[in-house]
């Protein structure tokens, strides 16, 4: 059984997802009296570097060859390690996240407060703000495989006509990424295709179909994945389950949210009120925690075609999205935690920590002085990694991302 994350992670808790992180484009603003306020607009970045911090903090986990981490106060026990075992909660936070912001300028379309957006231009920047970031990598890593016996290369020509397609979707079609995280990035490209074609649903009159309809899909597409790949390994049935439509729960939640921020003058004002906010929030945040503790200790029977295989990433999606609509309104709690200077910097620089962070790790892995830490080797496997990482993603936004998402701009 290998992990998605690592090549050679035998725990149980790998057999789950790795993580995804893609970047959003700027919003459009809204006419009176529905603007947008660029803070709350911030802690959107925010709960991105959030998620962004949950997959970092996932791998140097795995890296540190996944201890139990437990907190004991007095005669209580704390087991702490679902808060960074299970990466696959990463996935969910950026769909929702992806589902939210690309959908907003189509359902203020819908609304009668946006002009209908050209569609080439939307998939050109999408384009922009992917592809340069990700071949930039692509090839640094096919250069430093012939320095690194660690690095995987790329063999034969098929295999770089698939990497530099993203087809990392499960055999025969696809190939296992050089950079273990990639495995994701299709996926999220696949819904930025989809979306023009699902926008009919994001009308006020019909947004009670968009849950019933994402949620079938996921059910019988993961699913059929039980039955058609119960020989598969562990790490194709994670990739084949994940695929479009086995992740419409997440991004249908991130989509709905927008269609309710939208139209939220339609609603009760307390609805969307700050005070609210606080509560949404809150609860959010509370239902993430019971989504991933579930998942952790029903991991045993997450392949057995269980409501923890159907469950888990709906919860997990609705609690993100009550956050994000929190932020978006203006709670104070979810300025607090997501739009402080610290959280909307890394949320800013999140698809280069993505893609930086794994091999980084990697790398630090074999180095022998941290060989020998036992208890302390994770502590300082962060201590050492996550400074390294935003470092070198600060300056991949800063030379590759921006530039290129500003050409996307300037071009739509």
């Amino acid at each position: 059984m290998v992990c998605p994350g690592r090549r050679d992670c035998r725990s149980d808790l790998c057999q789950l997802p790795g993580i995804s992180a893609l970047g959003i484009p700027r919003m459009s603003t809204l006419p009176k009296p529905l603007r947008e306020d660029a803070t709350h607009m911030h802690v959107l970045t925010g709960i991105r570097g959030w998620a962004a911090l949950w997959v970092f903090l996932y791998h140097a986990w795995i890296f540190s060859d996944h201890p139990d981490l437990i907190v004991r106060l007095g005669a209580n026990e704390f087991v702490l390690t679902p808060l960074v075992s299970l990466g696959g909660a990463g996935v969910s936070i950026f769909f929702v996240l992806s589902g939210f912001l690309l959908s907003l300028p189509f359902a203020k379309w819908q609304a009668g407060l946006h002009e209908r957006p050209e569609t080439i231009h939307y998939l050109f920047r999408r384009v922009m703000r992917v592809f340069p970031a990700y071949y930039a990598q692509l090839l640094i890593l096919f250069l430093l495989a012939a320095w690194l016996p660690s690095q995987p290369g790329i063999d034969g020509w098929h295999d770089w006509g698939r990497h530099l397609l993203m087809l990392f979707t499960p055999p025969p079609l696809g190939v296992t990424p050089i950079n273990p995280v990639w495995w994701t990035l299709p996926i999220e490209f696949s819904f930025y295709l989809a979306l023009p074609f699902l926008v009919f649903l994001l009308r006020f009159e019909r947004g009670w179909l968009i849950l019933p309809l994402a949620l079938f899909c996921m059910w019988a597409w993961r699913h059929a994945v039980t039955i058609w790949m119960a020989d598969s390994s562990i790490q194709e049935r994670v990739v084949a389950s994940y695929q479009l439509p086995g992740s419409l729960d997440t991004f249908s939640m991130g989509m709905l949210a927008a269609l309710l921020y939208v139209n939220r003058a339609r609603l009760p004002r307390w609805l969307w009120s700050p005070a609210l906010a606080n509560w949404l929030a809150v609860s959010g945040l509370l239902l993430m925690l019971v989504a991933v503790y579930w998942l952790f200790y029903s991991r045993g029977q997450y392949w057995s075609d269980y409501p923890i295989f159907y469950g888990w990433t709906p919860a997990l999606a609705l609690g993100t999205a009550a956050i994000i609509f929190a932020g978006a309104n203006g709670g104070r709690l979810a300025r607090a935690l997501f739009g402080n200077p610290f959280m909307v910097f890394t949320g800013t620089i999140s698809y280069s920590l993505y893609l930086w962070h794994h091999p980084i790790l990697d790398w630090l892995h074999a180095v022998p002085v941290l060989q020998g830490l036992g208890v302390y080797r994770l502590p300082v496997m962060v201590l050492v990694a996550l400074p390294l990482t935003m470092a070198i993603s600060a300056a991949s936004y800063a030379w590759i991302e921006r530039p290129l998402m500003n050409i996307g701009r300037r071009q739509s």
